[in-house]
């Protein structure tokens, strides 16, 4: 891409006039910067950093100075929306199925995201991350987003991935724990399936767009409501071995749905909210609050419980938090 082009996309400013007037790639990793690239530049660190790695040009909007003659120095104004600009400008001469989705099905879909018939890309939720793979991006491949105004912003008129499921079509359901279930679903029967019922309409959506090719297994490393089982001394022991267990979330977008299923669904056990910082739909006498994963255990210590609802910390530091043997094997 010509400099000159660059600038007029993004509506920079030019500062000084370097004899290279093209960039290749676009990058926002200082340490992955190669000759030729332009570097998106936010901590003057960084950007020393991408100059040595080869850097042709920088965006920025703080206030650097400019310590290479020899590379071409933009300023913007807005740093997000000069990004957002490049990247709409890029996907603007592709022909590509986009979608936005639910956080649960956006997880979910990463699972299975290399086993589709064409490339999938995922965008979360930050613009910068657009750039791991936008170069990569060709015609006919597929762009899924959870962040449904970011998409927006960079290839208007995606489509919603999830459809409405038709109840009748899901038979014979029968739940073999909060996170083990078996059904039929248009004639075709799923056993014994590493999922909670909450998500089963996540799981349909991605089974039907793959095409009914889905590696059912591949469900065990969901971690939306999955269970970390302990055992008395509160270490974790293989899946459904224990009446006690640990479910943990840091997706405020799916805290309270989990919450409300599990007190219909588990409403006769005893369950304790721990979390980072308060959560403002539940009383406080139901819930205790941490600010370290290292005050997990000690205070488990304290309360007679099945199953405990951990807010802010994910699965895998909950679960090295609890373990003492580095030899237990697991699966993430």
């Amino acid at each position: 891409m010509k400099i000159s082009s660059l600038i007029d996309i993004v509506d920079g400013e030019l500062l000084n006039s370097p004899s290279i007037s093209f960039i290749n790639s676009i990058k926002t990793d200082a340490k992955k910067v190669k000759t030729s690239d332009l570097f998106i530049a936010k901590k003057i660190e960084d950007l020393e950093i991408a100059i040595e790695n080869g850097a042709y040009a920088v965006i920025y909007e703080d206030n650097f100075p400019i310590i290479d003659k020899e590379v071409a120095f933009i300023k913007v104004k807005n740093l997000e929306l000069a990004l957002i600009k490049i990247a709409r400008f890029k996907l603007s001469i592709l022909k590509i199925d986009s979608y936005y989705c639910e956080d649960q099905t956006f997880d979910m879909i990463k699972l299975y995201q290399n086993s589709y018939k064409k490339p999938i890309f995922l965008i979360s939720k930050n613009i910068e991350k657009v750039f791991k793979f936008i170069d990569d991006i060709k015609n006919g491949d597929i762009l899924i987003s959870k962040n449904q105004k970011l998409l927006d912003t960079i290839y208007p008129n995606s489509k919603k991935f999830e459809k409405n499921i038709d109840k009748n079509d899901i038979k014979n359901l029968i739940k073999h724990s909060l996170f083990e279930l078996s059904f039929s679903y248009k004639d075709i029967f799923f056993s014994k399936l590493r999922l909670s019922k909450l998500y089963i309409n996540s799981f349909i959506n991605i089974y039907n767009f793959f095409e009914k090719d889905l590696d059912v297994s591949k469900l065990k490393l969901y971690q939306n409501f999955k269970a970390i089982f302990i055992d008395k001394n509160f270490e974790p022991i293989e899946s459904g071995k224990s009446n006690s267990f640990i479910i943990c979330q840091v997706n405020e977008n799916l805290i309270q749905n989990e919450i409300h299923y599990l007190k219909d669904e588990f409403k006769y056990a005893k369950t304790i909210f721990i979390s980072k910082s308060k959560i403002s739909y539940l009383k406080e006498s139901e819930q205790k609050i941490i600010k370290n994963i290292k005050e997990l255990k000690p205070i488990l210590k304290n309360y007679n419980f099945n199953c405990i609802y951990l807010v802010g910390f994910t699965y895998k530091e909950s679960f090295e938090a609890l373990q003492n043997s580095q030899n237990f094997k697991t699966l993430f």
